[in-house]
């Protein structure tokens, strides 16, 4: 089931925005959507105001690995937010724009260079006629992206090179016509009838014409009777009847035309590769309406330019930008456009009909009425988005650019290679409190301290820890590759120089680790690619070069290995398969054409044998980084975006298996690695943009850790006591999915002997004191300590014991902190105020601080004030400082992130709230002034704003808010307040055994007293989010509140993390208790027609039409629905999608049938009188058992 995984993904931006070179846009027929693809492969939302055209980005869509060459809407509803994208490299994915979920993705051979959405007579949505690098015509179902038939040619079959689909005004059939790239023009006719299983469609006329590779073909809308054709040189008007040429129009000097479009029957609209409209009037014989329409050419009667539409710079351009034609209308008013996206992220906006109407004596030049770009929005910003070390920057210095990346898990550190030739070394978690959330570190200088590793001469271009590939490498090996043409070996934990290696003669672009079944000297090397096309393999433990692959004529773009065969198989960019023996460096030989690929193909099967076997071996060499092949193919043009993706795609548990070390017994080492709560990822849509950093927080892994590490801390004895070897230990072991049974038996078997052991000795003991010696020692004892403490009136004893309980915390924290002096260097510099010594011990574990930021970004601070100071006095919670970017994962690992701008937008709303009268009276510096409205925007935005995003986001934050609260609820004194964390560790009363000091009962008693505020605190918080939260946002002033998603949280009723589970069914049974009786009967009448009829031979039953909601639902209420209805009214347009809506169905129906029987009882029963409640509970049970 897609998104079982639950992972809330973070962005911090840094100062520069994303390059975004545009090469298609796309318009919303409601004008409130903009969607531009770029050749980096993102695809950027803006947000658009219909009246005014002020265009604000709002998401970046991640998943396109090459330039997206198409964007077409999917739906015939007009406010029907979806959109279809293609790709160079034959992706399809289909998009949410109101979420930016991937709802769809394939990849095909072919490659479309065209898409037209066109609604079918006969279909009940959308088709998309598709036309590319191949000879037919695809029509496709923008949904389940399926080909449902194809058009073919049966004279001069050859790629098509544009289309138009239109339907006759005098005719019900649709009909296709089309242009190839040498010059036939096609016919088809379509009845609607058309599937894959009839015989192939073949043109019902054709004719040659003179006019090779034709841009864009458009059909006069106005009467159909003359087509605009464009091609590189020249655009000509034909007659639709003949195809015989009516008149042509010269491409200006020194540009190529692109494509253009008819706005009235005489007049058209072309634009340019210089991103400029071109106006003509049409003469009379390309008018169908006149009277020498088809007549002679007449010379003073020719096309006429008549109005130009284009930038006043006239900057050039690097590539020719994404033009579009759009024709709407706003109330009722019809309204064209021209919009442009250019190879500097630029998008402009004309107005058409300003320039419609010619101007005597004179061609005037327009300029657009809106211009905006990424850069723009992000220069607007104040303060400008954050990034992950601003720490280091200074307003005076020119800043450094943060070049590469890697994350760490194990020691919790952030490795970041910048453009000066430096690498930071700095603690995660930390570094992102600092950005993002206010408490006392903000006061500290020096804090977080960081260790400098230098030896790059200019920019740090890759990173590598190769013990989180595969453990057979050293833990303290980092390897780094930069401009300055070496690879570092480097000491992570001493952060000294092991060695430089100065092999390539090109700067290092790529980092990677051969398989683990090589031979034993290629395990100890890794792999380097420089930009003079060499591949290398460095042995980090005889620290030199093993084998210098350096012979290839172009860039390499893949490389595979064969280590049966000690190969390692080199693909490069012109097709060519470079075979190189590992250990002697020898060239075995150079493949071309299919021989190539299918040498390319063998390698990939022989890596599926080899992964499948070391996954089921239980070895931690996932598909992750250890398929260089899939790694690296897309890394060299965009280096980090593929390990993202990745990560995402694989659950990030390949990326970061964590380390494991220490601890005895068979809980030591788990049959699976473990997934990570947490992953820093390098993001960057271009090679030359600074890197920007995705946090993805995995809500399971962090679940897991936590309670691993209260676990851990239990002796097997109290571990018992406490009941969780039979029931709440079991619960862990299957999360942590040690599913092996070995395993099992052996943690039984374990505790099994500790058990006897200690029942063997106290019974050994037991006969051994026959004379109860032991008895009266110990109630002699008693005595003793009663008559010491009756006599020690002033307390001197107690003092005595928490002096000695002082002078062990004191130790400790020396121990910790020379401990943690090894691991890292403190610059210490003289500063205001100094860090203290002792905080290594006042840190808990990362994965509480991992929880810490998670809880704190998630938390709805401002809705209940009490309840945010318990947060911030007892459980340690910390407020954000600035508005927070978050993302949605995806299947297939695609991902949509916000963009900061998004948020600045909003702050501009938040400005025209009146201001405190107070607060402008006051005396106050303009800087606090500044800062007390961006704090009062903040609480605006979590209190409000953040729930107002989309209803996937809604969902996914409060059952991860709920799951999390229920665990840390679970745990004892689990608070986020570093002294109690501190206590917490020092004081295990559960380990101990029974009080040897007076002065231990009261402490008891405390300690007993701080964990019931803990726990009611977590409750509290769990509460408001999964039951209160709807009804406080509303009353906050929300009028656009996203509500939780019914169909997600019905997903995971059966999650296998129980906390998950509990979680979303807690929230599943509040919201449907919030949508009341009618609510919850449109919802059974929307998807009771999805509930699998097992007595038929159909999956679906057909004359279950989709339902409208009921009409006696509220106005409010169908709002409430209006995300849900989208979904649901459509029908499922595959075999997956309809299983899934199948055992949501099932789910979701049985849960109200269970739960809210009653009310399905007194619908029925209208005219009754509503029964006693006693009998209505039983009739729920029944009813719950027939839906």
């Amino acid at each position: 089931m897609p998104g079982t995984n639950l992972i809330v993904p973070v962005v911090l931006w840094g100062k520069h925005a994303p390059t975004h070179c545009v090469s298609s846009v796309y318009l919303s027929r409601d004008q409130k959507t903009l969607v531009t693809g770029c050749y980096d492969g993102q695809i950027c939302i803006w947000q658009v105001n219909p009246d005014t055209l002020k265009m604000t980005p709002r998401c970046l869509l991640v998943g396109h690995t090459a330039p997206v060459t198409c964007l077409s809407r999917a739906s015939i509803i007009q406010d029907n937010n979806f959109i279809v994208s293609s790709s160079e490299a034959g992706e399809m994915c289909t998009w949410d724009l109101v979420d930016g979920k991937c709802r769809e993705s394939v990849k095909l051979s072919q490659i479309h260079t065209n898409i037209q959405a066109y609604h079918m007579c006969n279909s009940e949505d959308l088709r998309l006629f598709c036309n590319g690098y191949y000879a037919e015509i695809l029509i496709m179902d923008p949904f389940s992206l399926e080909i449902l038939f194809c058009l073919s040619s049966k004279m001069n079959p050859d790629w098509i090179s544009a289309l138009h689909v239109l339907r006759p005004s005098s005719r019900k059939d649709d009909v296709v016509l089309a242009i190839s790239i040498t010059g036939t023009v096609k016919v088809w006719s379509l009845l609607g009838h058309e599937n894959k299983q009839s015989e192939p469609i073949y043109e019902n006329e054709s004719k040659q014409i003179r006019c090779l590779n034709a841009l864009s073909l458009n059909c006069c809308a106005h009467n159909q009777r003359t087509v605009l054709v464009v091609c590189a040189k020249y655009c000509q008007i034909y007659d639709a009847g003949d195809f015989s040429v009516l008149c042509s129009m010269q491409a200006p000097s020194g540009e190529r035309w692109m494509s253009g479009d008819f706005l009235a029957p005489d007049r058209v609209l072309v634009w340019s590769t210089e991103g400029k409209g071109y106006l003509y009037k049409l003469p009379a014989n390309s008018v169908p309406d006149h009277k020498g329409f088809h007549g002679p050419t007449v010379d003073h009667d020719s096309p006429v330019l008549f109005s130009i539409l284009a930038h006043p710079d006239n900057k050039l351009l690097s590539c020719p930008p994404a033009m579009r034609f759009i024709l709407t209308s706003v109330g009722g008013k019809q309204r064209r456009l021209l919009l442009r996206g250019d190879s500097a992220g630029v998008v402009s906006l004309w107005n058409v009909d300003d320039a419609a109407v010619p101007v005597p004596t004179s061609v005037p030049s327009h300029a657009p009425i809106v211009m905006t770009s990424l850069d723009m929005a992000w220069a607007e910003m104040n303060p400008s988005p954050v990034g992950i070390l601003d720490q280091f920057g200074h307003p005076e210095d020119p800043e450094i650019k943060l070049t590469a990346s890697i994350y760490i898990l194990a020691a919790n550190r952030l490795v970041v290679g910048r453009s000066d030739g430096s690498i930071v070394i700095v603690n995660a978690t930390h570094t992102v409190q600092l950005q993002l959330l206010h408490g006392a570190h903000q006061q500290l200088d020096d804090w977080p301290p960081h260790q400098l590793l230098l030896g790059h001469n200019g920019r740090v271009n890759c990173l590598l820890y190769p013990h989180h590939v595969h453990q057979r490498y050293d833990k303290s090996h980092l390897v780094s590759g930069g401009i300055d043409f070496a690879v570092c070996l480097w000491d992570l934990f001493s952060g000294a120089l092991l060695h430089r290696f100065c092999v390539h003669a090109g700067e290092i672009t790529q980092l990677i680790v051969p398989p683990h079944n090589c031979s034993t000297r290629i395990q100890k090397c890794i792999c380097s690619v420089a930009s003079d096309h060499s591949v290398t393999l460095l042995s980090l433990s005889e620290r030199k070069c093993v084998t210098l692959a350096s012979r290839h004529l172009f860039p390499v773009v893949t490389i595979k290995w064969r280590p049966a065969d000690d190969f390692m198989v080199v693909g490069c960019s012109d097709g060519t398969v470079h075979v190189w023996q590992m250990e002697t460096g020898h060239l075995d030989r150079v493949l071309h054409g299919m021989i190539a690929e299918e040498v390319l193909a063998a390698c990939d099967e022989t890596l599926a044998d080899d992964l499948g076997g070391s996954m089921s071996a239980g070895s931690g060499d996932l598909q992750g980084l250890a398929n260089p092949a899939v790694h690296f193919f897309r890394g060299l043009r965009h280096r980090n975006l593929t390990a993202m993706r990745a990560a995402t795609a694989r659950g990030l548990a390949a990326l970061q298996a964590p380390e494991r070390g220490g601890g005895a017994g068979p809980l030591a080492e788990p049959a699976r690695p473990r997934r990570a709560p947490l992953t820093v990822q390098g993001f960057r849509s271009n090679p030359a943009d600074p890197e920007s950093h995705i946090l993805f927080f995995d809500i399971e892994g962090l679940i897991v850790e936590l309670l691993s590490e209260e676990y851990s801390a239990m002796s097997p004895a109290s571990l018992e006591a406490a009941g969780l070897i039979t029931s709440e230990y079991m619960k862990v072991a299957a999360l942590t999915q040690s599913a092996s049974p070995d395993a099992t038996k052996r943690i039984s078997d374990f505790f099994g002997r500790v058990k006897d052991k200690a029942g063997d000795m106290e019974r050994i003991l037991k006969e051994k004191d026959k004379h109860d010696f032991l008895g009266r020692v110990k109630d002699k004892a008693g005595d003793v300590e009663r008559k010491i403490k009756e006599k020690d009136k002033h307390g001197i004893l107690a003092k005595m014991k928490e002096g000695a309980e002082t002078m062990q915390t004191k130790l400790q924290a020396k121990a910790e902190q020379l401990k943690g002096h090894i691991e890292q260097k403190d610059d210490t510099t003289p500063t205001k105020r100094q860090r203290p010594r002792d905080m290594s011990l006042a840190e808990p574990p990362h994965t509480m601080e991992i929880a810490q930021i998670l809880m704190s970004l998630l938390h709805a601070w401002g809705l209940d004030a009490d309840l945010d100071r318990v947060c911030e006095s007892k459980l340690g919670l910390l407020r954000p400082m600035v508005p927070v970017c978050f993302g949605v994962v995806s299947r297939h690992g695609h991902m949509a992130v916000q963009l900061p701008t998004w948020l600045g937008g909003w702050a501009e709303a938040c400005a025209s709230i009146p201001d405190d009268p107070m607060l402008l009276n006051s005396n106050l510096p303009q800087e606090l002034v500044r800062q007390e409205k961006l704090t009062r925007y903040l609480r605006l935005f979590t209190s409000k704003l953040h729930w107002e995003l989309s209803t996937t986001l809604t969902t996914n934050h409060l059952l991860s808010i709920v799951a999390l609260a229920n665990t840390l609820m679970s745990m004892s004194n689990a608070s986020f307040v570093p002294e109690q964390e501190v206590a917490r560790r020092l004081h295990r009363p559960t380990t101990r055994g029974s009080s040897s000091w007076a002065g231990d009962e009261e402490r008891e008693e405390q300690l007993a007293a701080q964990q019931a505020h803990i726990k009611q605190g977590w409750s509290l918080l769990a509460t408001l989010h999964c039951v209160l939260l709807p009804d406080k946002v509303v009353a906050a002033g929300a009028k656009n509140f996203k509500r939780p998603q019914v169909e997600m949280l019905a997903r995971r009723w059966q999650h296998h993390c129980l906390e998950v589970r509990d979680a979303s069914q807690a929230l599943l049974l509040a919201e449907l208790g919030r949508l009341g009786p009618k609510g919850r009967k449109a919802l059974v009448d929307n998807w009771a027609q999805y509930l699998p009829l097992y007595t038929h031979t159909e999956s679906i039953n057909p004359q279950a039409a989709p339902k409208e909601p009921v009409e006696k639902v509220t106005k409010a209420q169908e709002e409430e629905f209006e995300e849900e209805e989208e979904e649901i009214i459509r029908k499922p347009s595959s075999l997956a999608e309809l299983k899934r809506k199948q055992t949501t169905a099932v789910v979701l129906l049985g849960v109200i049938g269970a739960e809210f029987g009653q009310d399905i009882a007194s619908e029925g029963a209208a005219g009754n009188k509503r029964r006693k409640e006693g009998d209505s509970r039983k009739s729920s049970i029944v009813e719950g058992k027939s839906v």
